[in-house]
């Protein structure tokens, strides 16, 4: 599976919660796995990061740190 572009990332869907993954602190997209960039949004993150996996729904590799 080929990542997608991070600029073509800014209006994905959250495959989780379905809401608009946005951008981070630094005005970047916010992309919470680095392998696949699946589209998930900061709320579904911090749920998986606190009470879930700790790791990506799709490729299941388990989630770095973001700062922020």
């Amino acid at each position: 599976m080929q990542p997608k572009p991070l600029k073509n990332l800014n209006g994905e869907i959250c495959q989780i919660y379905g809401d608009t993954v946005g951008v981070g602190p630094n005005s970047d997209v916010f992309v919470a796995c680095n392998e696949c960039v699946f589209p998930i949004c900061r709320a579904c993150y911090e749920y998986e990061r606190k009470d879930g996996n700790q790791s990506c729904p799709q490729c299941k590799i388990r989630y770095k740190r973001h700062q922020g």
